[in-house]
C-alpha cells in the first residue's frame, strides 16, 4: 500500500506499523458507525456509502469500485453463459477425436 503511494519498496517497520494501526482504526470506526445506522448485526454496502457521502474523494472512489464490480459480474456471467453454450460442441469434438484416436489405434 505504501509503495503504491510512492514510498520505498521496503519501508521502515515503524512506518508500516503506524499505517497498519491507522487503517485498522479507520475500518473499526467505520464498521461500528455502519452497524449503528444499519440493520442490526449486518453491515451493508449502502451503510458504508452513506457514511462517506460527504467526502467527495472517497465517495467517487467507492462509486467507481462498485461500478467496476458490477461490470465484472456481468462480464463473468456473459463469459460463463458463452462458455456453457459452447460446451456441448467442444465435448462432441473431443469425443469424435477420441473415437478417431481409438479407431486408428486398433487398425
Amino acid at each position: 500500500m505504501m509503495y503504491g503511494f510512492g514510498d520505498d519498496q521496503n519501508p521502515y517497520t515503524e512506518s508500516v506499523d503506524i499505517l497498519e494501526d491507522l487503517v485498522i482504526e479507520f475500518i473499526t470506526e467505520m464498521t461500528h458507525k455502519a452497524m449503528s445506522i444499519g440493520r442490526q448485526g449486518r453491515v451493508q454496502v449502502e451503510d458504508m456509502v452513506f457514511l462517506i457521502r460527504k467526502d467527495p474523494r472517497k465517495f467517487a472512489r467507492v462509486k467507481d469500485l462498485l461500478t467496476m464490480n458490477e461490470e465484472l459480474k456481468r462480464a463473468r456471467k456473459a463469459f460463463d453463459e458463452a462458455n456453457y453454450a459452447s460446451t456441448p460442441y467442444v465435448l462432441s469434438e473431443m469425443s469424435l477425436f477420441s473415437m478417431e484416436t481409438i479407431y486408428i489405434y486398433f487398425l
